[in-house]
């Protein structure tokens, strides 16, 4: 970059000392000399004279080292984003001073967008780690992914860096954020983030986790995310609130696994293009905390037996609520040892109209439930007519579903894709996987066959 010095040419009639007398060029050498050992320098040499602020204003190259203290969060932040504009257009270097690991994030987040000119980086604290061999941009970094940790337990897992920057895959470029922290970072402290994808997963050696409260509160600050994945630890306790609710428009993907919070987050979140639901691991075989007294959450009038009550209640009234708020137009949903009432699968049966792939795992579904699959008939002003509850599921999966008999599968499936094939082939069963159901017979599986063909695609015994 040429400097214009014009302005700083010297007056022969002034006597000066002698360092004023050497002529720009050496003086920017020397600062920078003088930043090399102080980055904070800059602020000092500013106030001897008005000859040498006005050179510090003109030189990029004397604002590239930023640092950033949790001493002072917010005097630290205000004085990065200074140093950041005066090394414009040239690459920086930043030194994350952090003793407090929940403190990288919100000091960290404002520098992000400018992440492409960093040159190095270096995090100083309990302990020292650079970690940046990567290329990195603003719009590459689009993956987030919070590990709750205790800094108690920092020896644990010794040889992980608590700020780690990575390539998602070999044939993926988008990069990837991992924090540990002990706590999800506050919105106060955060501005609004770039990323489209964010993991928050807590546990770890410690069994460390967090409230929906805290989470929904972070999700407001990620207003462009398209996928949200949460991995919990599964514990007992009353759900801090009150709880806001969380506008996540562009949200494709959701999955909640191995949490008590299902109902919470789930009742708070408005997702109106959501087509990927994930359950996985939410059954628990004690007692719930009580979430609410909606319309539903009365005893299940079916009264199937179930080895998890209480979660079943809990999942089954947050997608009620979930869906009645946002409408999303889901596509698929799996349930991993995740498992509803009854009348919970009744409710969100009637209501997912654009469902293709269903997939559970370890449920204690009884017949009543898949018979929901069958053609139904009912009375309208003209007379009576059949209709199809899930309209256009396509794949249809069963894993481990002990208490549906083999009868019941095979009517169920039987009659439906009769009755599709003939009206409908466009949205009949091409699907259908069914695995380790004990209730499954060899006979049953045999007639399935003859209905199905190839679409059956669990093996044949025999």
């Amino acid at each position: 970059m040429s400097l214009d010095y014009s302005t700083l040419n010297l007056y022969p009639h002034f006597t000066y000392p002698p360092i004023q007398v050497l002529p720009p060029e050496l003086l920017v050498h020397i600062f920078i000399y003088c930043v090399s050992n102080d980055p904070q320098s800059p602020v000092t040499l500013g106030q001897v004279c008005w000859r040498w602020r006005q050179l510090l204003e003109i030189t990029p190259r004397l604002w590239q080292s930023v640092i950033l203290d949790d001493s002072d969060p917010i005097f630290s932040s205000r004085q990065a984003q200074l140093w950041i504009e005066k090394s414009r257009p040239l690459k920086y270097d930043l030194d994350l001073n952090v003793d407090d690991q929940d403190y990288i994030l919100p000091l960290l987040s404002p520098l992000l967008p400018t992440i492409d000119r960093w040159r190095r980086f270096q995090h100083n604290g309990k302990r020292n780690e650079e970690d940046f061999d990567i290329n990195v941009t603003a719009d590459s970094l689009t993956h987030l992914h919070l590990a709750l940790h205790d800094n108690e337990q920092d020896d644990a897992d010794d040889e992980e860096a608590r700020i780690k920057f990575f390539p998602i895959s070999p044939t993926n470029p988008n990069i990837v954020l991992k924090i540990w922290v002990s706590n999800v970072p506050p919105l106060t402290l955060l501005p609004p983030l770039r990323f489209v994808h964010l993991i928050i997963a807590e546990g770890g050696v410690t069994g460390l986790h967090t409230q929906p409260k805290y989470v929904l509160d972070f999700l407001t600050a990620c207003p462009e995310l398209e996928s949200f994945y949460m991995s919990g630890f599964l514990h007992d306790g009353p759900v801090v609130g009150p709880l806001p609710l969380v506008s996540l428009p562009n949200l494709v993907t959701l999955h909640l696994k191995n949490t008590c919070f299902a109902r919470a987050i789930l009742s708070s979140l408005v997702t109106p293009r959501l087509v990927n639901l994930y359950l996985s691991l939410l059954n628990v075989e004690f007692d719930l905390y009580e979430q609410g007294n909606d319309e539903g959450d009365s005893e299940d009038e079916a009264h199937d037996y179930s080895q998890s009550p209480s979660s079943d209640r809990a999942t089954g009234m947050g997608l009620r609520k979930f869906i009645t708020r946002c409408n999303p137009p889901i596509r698929i949903l799996e349930m991993d040892f995740c498992d509803m009432r009854t009348k919970d699968f009744i409710w969100v049966f009637d209501r997912l109209p654009l469902l293709e792939d269903f997939y559970i795992v370890a449920s204690d579904m009884s017949n009543n439930v898949i018979n929901l699959l069958r053609p139904v008939l009912f009375q309208t002003p003209d007379g009576f007519r059949f209709r199809l509850r899930l309209p256009r599921l396509r794949k249809l999966r069963l894993t481990n579903c002990q208490r549906l008999s083999g009868d019941a599968i095979v009517e169920a499936v039987t009659e439906r894709v009769s009755w599709t094939d003939k009206l409908d082939p466009e949205n009949t069963l091409t699907d259908v996987t069914i695995l380790g159901c004990e209730g499954l017979s060899q006979s049953n599986r045999n007639a399935l066959y003859t209905v199905l063909r190839g679409r059956l695609k669990s093996p044949i015994i025999g």
